[in-house]
């Protein structure tokens, strides 16, 4: 058979995910031709892969969503040439796979007396169409379609692609063209079908687009292509993880990937294996990687315990260490005599004591820029909260951050795809006060407000964000390149309040929850170092608690205004006599 695909790629970000090779890699062998349409920019290097995997590349910009983009393929491939071909397919990037190879389902279907077909339909529903809530009537699924010889020769096909206009919105894509396209080739007496009819579907569903919102059925009825969205609509995201690895050899980790790189890190985190647990790892380490570790001490009776840490690093590595008077940085320097790692200490600065550990720790960015990757710690204590919170605290982020050491520079080593690896959200902020009581509105404004001084590049909404990953006392490892953004700025000492600082709202707390989502601007993942038998990210329950606590606050605010609208009614009903009682005393005085 003589088959052609025209395969429809967009990165709201540019660039080409791996799970896009991966597919093209597995059906390259079906089709005589492969035609690459990208709606957004690409890379040289990705051009040159791509080019590997099919027979001609469209560059174009992105206007009309993939129906525009498919139109412009078709046109440019002419209506005589496609004529010659067995069938056409249309597909998209907005599904992972193959899970299983198609082949069969072509060799199945190319047997039987069908004119077209795709992976799955929606069925018929009542409403819910986009941008209008109206009827949705049946129709195969866009995300792959393929159309036989018969389809292509007739001129009510051909019509209906000339009429494709650049439309602006989606929701007119779905409504003019993608709802529609099934019902105007049947009206014209062509017969389609699809691997999995979702009218006859089992079980309980809630929403007639079973590719999106129940991924599972669709796994289980052996549909190659899993949607990407589906791994945002499903609850229990990472059971559809398990299901693939189950049922087929899909590496999910391009999953994880690209869900990585396209959405949010609390998103990802929902979806994707973020969790290390902080295995305490006695081999020394096998690396190249330049690594330093950054120590701001302000408080002299706290610095020591990191030395008891640092004297056990297998590894090269070179200390900075900042402190806001010379009386300090002598002290330091006398209490280093009996630790091994006197020797590591590239340089003590002194510094204003102002903007605690993060202004000293952006100073000396340019010092820092140097290494492959940076561990940023500080003598921490909580003078506002009670003394045990800030103990237990620390001992968590020693716990996290530096007994498991080996394991930290082992992931660095092995994954370049991390940039920043953070601590577990402190057992306090599990209890009993969520993390986003004290995350006020006019820090996300701030945030808001950074996120674009330093133009990054990806989307984010910080004043919806309800629970941000984040390392929660400011001390982290990470690659330099990954927050690059931040040191760019070139923030000074001026620019944050003097000491006392307010609880919580200030340029330096915006930072401290920044950071994670600066390295995924950049393209880097982050991972999460958690106690080893701990399964669930407290960020993960932090979020519950705050969806808890808005809900309640809803309930009690539809409360008030209830009991106020009924105090304002009985108001109006009892003004009515005592009107009519103040013209009788009236009338009676005069």
């Amino acid at each position: 058979m003589k088959r052609l695909l025209l395969f429809v790629h967009f990165n709201k970000y540019d660039g080409l995910s791996d799970y896009i090779l991966y597919l093209l890699e597995h059906i390259k062998h079906i089709y005589s031709r492969i035609v690459f349409i990208s709606n957004s920019v690409i890379s040289e290097d990705q051009k040159i892969k791509v080019a590997k995997l099919c027979n001609a590349i469209i560059l174009r910009e992105n206007k009309g969503y993939d129906f525009a983009a498919w139109k412009e393929g078709l046109l440019k491939e002419t209506w005589d040439v496609l004529t010659q071909y067995d069938n056409v397919t249309l597909m998209n990037d907005t599904c992972f796979g193959p899970l299983f190879d198609i082949e069969p389902i072509y060799n199945r279907f190319e047997d039987q007396s069908l004119d077209f077909w795709g992976m799955t339909n929606c069925p018929y529903a009542n409403n819910g169409m986009p941008g209008t809530n109206d009827a949705i009537p049946e129709h195969v699924q866009s995300y792959f379609i393929c159309f036989k010889n018969k389809v292509l020769q007739s001129k009510v096909f051909r019509t209906f692609w000339e009429n494709v206009q650049i439309e602006t919105k989606v929701e007119n894509v779905i409504q003019k063209y993608e709802t529609r396209l099934t019902g105007i080739l049947g009206k014209t007496g062509f017969i389609y079908t699809t691997l999995y009819d979702t009218n006859i579907r089992t079980g309980i569903t809630h929403h007639p687009d079973l590719a999106t919102w129940y991924p599972d059925l669709c796994i289980n009825n052996k549909v190659p292509f899993v949607k990407v969205k589906s791994f945002i609509r499903f609850p229990h995201p990472k059971y559809i993880l398990k299901l693939i690895q189950e049922k087929s050899e899909y590496p999910v980790s391009l999953i994880q990937d690209a869900i990585s790189d396209s959405y949010d890190p609390f998103t990802a985190l929902l979806v994707c294996d973020k969790l290390i647990p902080a295995r305490v790892n006695r081999e020394l380490p096998e690396t190249s990687l330049k690594i330093a570790v950054h120590l701001h001490v302000f408080y002299l009776d706290l610095f020591e315990q990191y030395f008891i840490y640092f004297d056990s690093f297998l590894f090269n590595f070179d200390l900075f260490i900042t402190t806001d008077t010379l009386e300090k940085s002598k002290e330091i320097s006398d209490c280093l005599e009996s630790h091994v790692t006197a020797k590591k200490i590239k340089e003590i600065i002194i510094t204003e004591n102002r903007g605690r550990d993060i202004i000293p720790w952006l100073s000396i960015g340019d010092r820092l820029a140097d290494y492959d990757i940076v561990g940023h710690f500080h003598t921490k204590r909580s003078p506002v909260a009670e003394e045990w919170s800030g103990i237990t605290w620390q001992q968590e982020i020693n716990d996290l951050l530096l007994r498991p050491i080996n394991e930290i520079v082992n992931i660095f080593n092995t994954n370049s795809k991390i940039g920043i690896i953070i601590p577990e959200l402190p057992f306090i902020f599990h209890i009993p006060i969520p993390l986003r009581f004290s995350y006020e509105k006019n820090m996300q404004v701030t945030m808001q407000g950074l996120w674009r001084k330093m133009e990054c590049r990806k989307d984010i909404n910080f004043e919806v964000l309800m629970t941000p990953i984040m390392s929660c006392g400011t001390m982290f490892w990470y690659r330099p390149e990954a927050l690059r953004r931040l040191f760019q700025l070139k923030i000074s000492m001026e620019e944050v309040p003097p000491e006392p600082l307010t609880i919580d709202g200030t340029l330096l707390h915006c930072i401290e929850r920044i950071v994670v989502y600066l390295a995924w601007n950049e393209g880097f993942d982050y991972r999460i170092m958690v106690p080893e038998s701990q399964k669930i990210s407290g960020f993960v329950d932090n979020l519950m608690l705050n969806q808890q606590f808005v809900i309640n606050e809803q309930l009690r605010n539809e409360k008030i205004m209830i009991l106020r609208s009924r105090s304002y009614r009985l108001s109006r009903v009892l003004l009515v006599p005592l009107r009519v009682f103040r013209k009788i005393i009236n009338f009676i005085l005069k």
